[in-house]
């Protein structure tokens, strides 16, 4: 059997090149170097003649400057990922499959096998979604070409999956199917017949009416058609004849025949009607009793278990999809995801999941009822963006993720400076739906309106959108961008508040040469200039409240906490920094930290820090088996985090768990090799364990450099 490749190139959805999970940047990263790759993976054989990849690539160069540019790239490449990755063949390069392995060009390969599941597991989003060579027209036409062709067959295997639930009779899983399909494809007449026809079959005849009204409505107002007379026909039949059962219900096991029986007289005939009557009676009796008591346990348990991990209020927007020409407009519908989930995280009593676990799914093809199940949730919001010069058009519609109805939809074609008034249609008419009562902010607005300056917003949004990349080129541009929106609009209260939190994670990230009290000074400024501006930014509080931490001023950010979480009761950094904060305030403070760092992992389960911190209260209360699961899924989540191995390693040790943690507390050791604290816990794993040699050369090792004393008496008690 052949082993895995060891680095994987994904061309579905944002480009990225990894290995093991982890994300590699710099210079093999470069754009020219993704797309030189990305040529030869989808090229018949793997293979690509060098002059044709200089005229992809390189076109307005002259043949000596084109090859050298080819040449610096392909040293780049083969540093990085082994010579054995990209091959010379005369004049063509070929890309070593058994060493890079390629989503796209995987999928063409199950496609042809037929194998329709993994195909739909590839298949993370268009093909190279939001990738340009400026000055490249011909490979920009090439990777149009592909998206396609790979967009179309992405499609026939989500419809070939959705055929065989059918064929099955499992009418929901056909609709689930069916539903990626006219997400992916809304103007598509037949897909959205289908679509209706599952639906219907499957019990949801109020989904299948509501799909009929979005699809008609969508194709009159961007092309000015009528659907196809199927839809309308299937409608106003559904509408017309009464609702049966759902077709999956209805399929039954025939029972076996009975053995037949003797003729019988006459008088036999009416003593055995009268027996056969009063024992069907009593037997179906029985049986009601027997099947009520049933149904009352299944409804029971049914109903608790939804209360308990499903709570009625309670939503997750996923993120919006960018459905504009320009694919470098990801950070406006990101940016829009963004407003309406903190102007929804204000409403009391509604359960919001945080933007990073929302981001978690984009480009995703769940269904939704399992994406709700993941998140906890009743309801999705979902939705599409479309801009074309100033003017946006945006379908937004809210699920009922258990029932999988839709309890509203609605398109809205705005100019793009107006945007503040659509978010704030949209986060009020979810409310509605919802029937929630919004409280203090009834009379308020949902989603601030920060800026009169379209152009400042712009930019503040840009640098969100960078800066929650949380790598040390995005933090740069990042800040570049709020200091460009500040210099339009001197008083636009979140621009400064986005500047605080890059100078916090570029401290905390140690992304930063600058000394610690320069980036102190830096975010002091632009803290106290953001709550100066607007006392209800629960950003500006959070980034206060750090601020009194790193000057030793915990009840001041205690103080501080508190305001951001009344703002905001939603703010998943709030809830799991006010749970560190805790953390540090003595034993009496011990439960309501773990209950707010729970709160935190609530509202965001996929976000790596807040699952961690939630472990680590855990840990500190005791409760191993908790902190055991919550280190674990995050390293799944992010298999490069070193401490989440480490704390993994020492709730293993703390429930004798010796070889389990000797091999978290290696690993940790292997992905942070500049961390002398890993060292020192692997030492302390290793003197419980009974190899002394070994733990007293990490000793060692952790002492060459600053470490936490803690880490290294531990090691020496348990030595």
């Amino acid at each position: 059997m052949s082993s895995l490749p060891t680095f994987s190139l994904k061309l579905f959805g944002s480009p990225s090149i990894e290995r093991d999970g982890a994300l590699l940047t710099g210079r093999v990263a470069q754009r020219h170097r993704i797309a030189l790759l990305a040529l030869i993976a989808m090229a018949p054989g793997h293979r690509l003649s060098r002059d044709k990849l200089i005229a992809y690539l390189w076109p307005e160069s002259d043949q000596e400057q084109g090859r050298n540019l080819l040449k610096v790239s392909t040293y780049v490449l083969r540093t990085t990922l082994g010579e054995g990755a990209l091959l010379s063949e005369g004049d063509d390069l070929r890309l070593n499959a058994d060493v890079v392995g390629v989503d796209a060009a995987e999928l063409d390969a199950v496609l042809e096998q037929g194998n329709h599941e993994r195909a739909v597991a590839l298949y993370r989003g268009p093909f190279l979604d939001g990738f340009f060579l400026s000055d490249a027209t011909e490979f920009e036409q090439w990777a149009g070409r592909e998206r396609a062709r790979l967009a179309v067959g992405y499609a026939k295997a989500v419809e070939a999956l959705a055929e065989k639930a059918e064929a099955e009779r499992d009418f929901s899983r056909a609709a689930e199917r069916w539903r990626v399909r006219a997400t992916q494809d809304p103007y598509d007449s037949r897909v959205a017949l289908r679509f209706m026809q599952s639906l219907d079959a499957s019990g949801n005849r109020a989904g299948a009416l509501q799909h009929a009204a979005v699809h008609q409505r969508m194709l009159q107002e961007e092309f000015g058609i009528s659907a196809a007379p199927e839809i309308a026909a299937l409608a106003e039949r559904l509408r017309r004849e009464p609702a049966a059962e759902p077709i999956a219900l209805r399929a039954r096991e025939t029972p076996p025949a009975e053995q037949p029986l003797e003729p019988a007289s006459p008088v036999e005939e009416v003593d055995n009607a009268s027996r056969v009557v009063q024992r069907d009676r009593r037997r179906v009796l029985g049986w009601a009793g027997a099947i009520a008591l049933v149904m009352i346990v299944l409804l029971g348990e049914f109903w608790h278990r939804r209360s308990v991990s499903q709570p009625a209020n309670s939503i997750a927007v996923l993120p919006f999809i960018n459905l504009s020409p320009d694919g470098d407009n990801a950070y406006f519908s990101d940016g829009l995801t963004e407003e309406i989930i903190t102007g929804l995280s204000a409403v009391p009593g509604l359960k919001v999941i945080s933007r990073t676990s929302a981001m978690h799914y984009k480009g995703t093809v769940l269904p939704l009822r399992d994406i709700a199940q993941q998140l906890k949730v009743a309801h999705i919001l979902e939705g599409s963006v479309r801009q074309s010069g100033e003017r946006v058009r945006i379908s937004a519609q809210l699920i009922d993720a258990r029932s999988d109805e839709h309890i509203w939809a609605q398109n809205y074609e705005s100019d793009r400076r107006d945007m503040f008034r659509v978010q704030e249609q949209i986060a009020r008419e979810v409310v509605k739906a919802l029937e929630l009562e919004l409280g203090q902010r009834g009379s308020t607005a949902l989603v601030k309106r920060g800026t009169s300056d379209p152009e400042a917003y712009q930019l503040y949004r840009r640098g969100r959108f960078l800066w929650n990349t949380r790598t040390k080129e995005g933090h740069e541009q990042a800040i570049q961008y709020y200091r460009l929106a500040i210099k339009r609009d001197s008083s636009f209260a979140d621009a400064y508040a986005g500047l605080a939190d890059a100078y916090s994670t570029l401290y905390q990230l140690n992304l930063s040469t600058l000394p610690e009290a320069e980036i102190f000074s830096r975010k002091k400024w632009a803290t106290e200039r953001a709550l100066a501006l607007d006392d209800m930014s629960a950003d500006a509080h959070v980034s206060f409240a750090t601020l009194l931490q790193w000057q030793w001023n915990w009840p001041g950010a205690e103080r501080e906490y508190r305001r951001a979480l009344q703002l905001n009761p939603n703010h998943a950094t709030a809830h799991s920094w006010y749970a560190l904060l805790l953390m540090g305030m003595g034993e009496k403070r011990t439960r309501d930290a773990r209950e707010e760092s729970r709160r935190a992992y609530e509202v965001d389960p996929f976000a790596v820090i807040t699952g961690s911190n939630y472990g680590w209260q855990c840990y500190l209360a005791r409760d191993f088996d908790c902190a055991i699961e919550q280190y674990q899924k995050a390293i799944e989540i992010s298999p490069p985090y070193a401490r989440g191995y480490s704390r993994l390693g020492l709730a293993y040790a703390q429930k004798g768990m010796l070889e389990e943690a000797l091999r978290a507390m290696q690993k940790a050791v292997e992905i942070g090799r500049e961390h002398p604290d890993f060292a020192a816990d692997l030492a302390y794993v290793q003197a419980l364990h009974g190899d002394t040699a070994a733990a007293w050369t990490n000793v060692h090792r952790a002492t060459s450099q600053p470490v936490e004393a803690f880490t290294i008496a531990r090691a020496y008690v348990a030595r």
